[in-house]
């Protein structure tokens, strides 16, 4: 097995691959996670009606029932705030068209170092190759940095959409233990329990059993030839002159969009 090497322009690229994959694909379990808050709030909406009639029409209502009620309506308020910032379409990075590579830049880089009669013509299709994997290398940074940011920020507000949720129905238990407590027959009582038994515990149960479907995307992406080139990179790779890279443009698709837009 060969030894790996951040020398080796070949396993910065594999490397910076995977990475782009790995956080990719954990963007896309973020998404499918949605299911989740969506059963909690189909729980919360059983006896809510019931509970908004009981504390604002109703005379006689418990002081700690309304209190209980405000609380359970600004946790719940919060967690449908991040709710709709997690599904809100964002930009999402995607690798540039390869074509460009061994065309455009390709044949730049062949204009910048042409033929010498004096020099080795194997040192420079050495040189040329080692530039455009910089440029491919450049490219890969540029996507995995937006996608890492896309990321934590939908994950960010996934975890506070679910955790909100969860701590609104503690006020809510309590508004439904003060609806309760009001019914003078007890048989009411337990066919009230009964039915949010009844009709929670399936629910809940097909959390762990739901496969959300799969997200396949195809992104068709055509580019017209421009014949400006931003050249010079961040990056400091090892045998390269970061001043001759050409840093190609980072691909960015909002998710509601079929049109690319490019960053230089």
């Amino acid at each position: 097995m060969a030894e790996k090497s951040f020398y080796d322009l070949d396993y910065i690229i594999e490397i910076n691959e995977k990475r782009v994959e790995q956080y990719m694909s954990a963007y896309q379990k973020v998404l499918e996670r949605l299911t989740n808050i969506i059963l909690i709030y189909s729980a919360l909406t059983f006896f809510l009606f019931t509970i908004i009639q009981e504390v604002f029409l109703e005379d006689g209502c418990h002081w700690l029932m309304k209190a209980c009620f405000i609380l359970f309506a600004l946790l719940l308020g919060l967690s449908l705030f991040f709710t709709v910032k997690l599904i809100i379409p964002v930009d999402v990075g995607y690798l540039e068209n390869p074509k460009p590579y061994y065309e455009e830049y390709r044949l730049r880089y062949e204009e910048d170092y042409p033929k010498n009669h004096s020099g080795s013509e194997l040192m420079r299709i050495s040189t040329i190759s080692k530039l455009l994997k910089a440029s491919y290398i450049e490219d890969l940074q540029n996507v995995l940095e937006a996608n890492i940011k896309v990321y934590r920020r939908k994950s960010s507000f996934y975890y506070k959409a679910l955790m909100l949720a969860l701590l609104s129905t503690i006020p809510y238990l309590i508004c439904l233990g003060f609806h309760i407590s009001k019914k003078d027959d007890k048989i009411q009582k337990v066919q009230i329990m009964n039915s949010i038994i009844s009709r929670t515990l399936p629910q809940i149960d097909s959390m762990g059993k739901q496969i959300p479907p799969g997200n396949n995307q195809s992104t068709n992406t055509t580019k017209s030839t421009d014949s400006s080139y931003k050249i010079g990179i961040t990056t400091k790779l090892p045998g390269i002159d970061p001043s001759k890279v050409i840093s190609p443009p980072t691909i960015l698709i909002r998710e509601d969009r079929d049109r690319p837009s490019k960053k230089r």
